[in-house]
């Protein structure tokens, strides 16, 4: 038994791709907030304010990073090349 609903599937047995994840302001992304996760979590364990703070500057730097990016033409595109934004891609 599946959830997904009709419209979701296609002929061909695909599934409906929204494109998360598969850009470079993404990956770019994911790629910094790890880096001031893992400062965050080392100021957690040798107790440290100045590297916590540190950690903090560069989460929030990633979604800085990701939405220039993204706005820059990296983001995700639809078939026809245009960015798709928050919206679904078009088929």
């Amino acid at each position: 038994m599946t959830t997904e609903r009709p419209e979701d599937q296609h002929p061909d047995g695909a599934h409906d791709e929204l494109g998360h994840g598969h850009s470079v302001a993404a990956w770019a992304g994911v790629g910094i907030a790890l880096v001031g996760f893992t400062i965050l979590c080392l100021a957690v364990v040798f107790p440290s304010l100045v590297w916590g703070v540190i950690g903090s500057v560069v989460v929030l730097a990633s979604l800085v990073a990701s939405f220039a990016l993204s706005k820059a033409g990296y983001g995700v595109k639809d078939a026809s090349g245009k960015p798709v934004g928050l919206r679904r891609p078009s088929h």
